[in-house]
């Protein structure tokens, strides 16, 4: 499993590191990325092709550690309901769709072919 955290200060860092380690307590095996940078925190499932994933304003989100965590949660959460994925521990299941996101960066499919019978 991959996780990633990144922030361009120490203390966005820290904050990354905070947005990451509630993502793995909650929703555990699942390949996350997080981003701090510019008052935004950018949360990204590493399963899903591109740079698609759940946005929130730091100013927003950041009242006192239960709001945090809670906002954190549902963002995450809100990503992988419109994947298809579970709540919960990844099943390694894959990313088909993801409601929401263009058509043309949705995954690539293979091509079906069909073997004679």
């Amino acid at each position: 499993m991959i996780i990633y955290s990144e922030g361009d200060t120490n203390s966005q860092q820290s904050e990354a590191d905070k947005v990451l380690g509630i993502l793995c307590d909650v929703y555990p095996g699942h390949p996350w990325a997080v981003r701090v940078i510019g008052g935004c925190v950018f949360i990204r499932h590493l399963e899903f092709p591109g740079n698609w994933g759940m946005n929130a304003k730091f100013k927003e989100i950041n009242h006192d550690s239960a709001v945090f965590k809670r906002e954190i949660i549902m963002k995450a959460g809100e990503f992988l309901e419109r994947a298809g994925l579970v709540r919960g521990r990844y099943d390694d299941s894959p990313i088909l769709r993801v409601e929401g996101v263009p058509e043309r960066f949705q995954p690539v499919k293979p091509p079906i072919t069909l073997e004679p019978t």
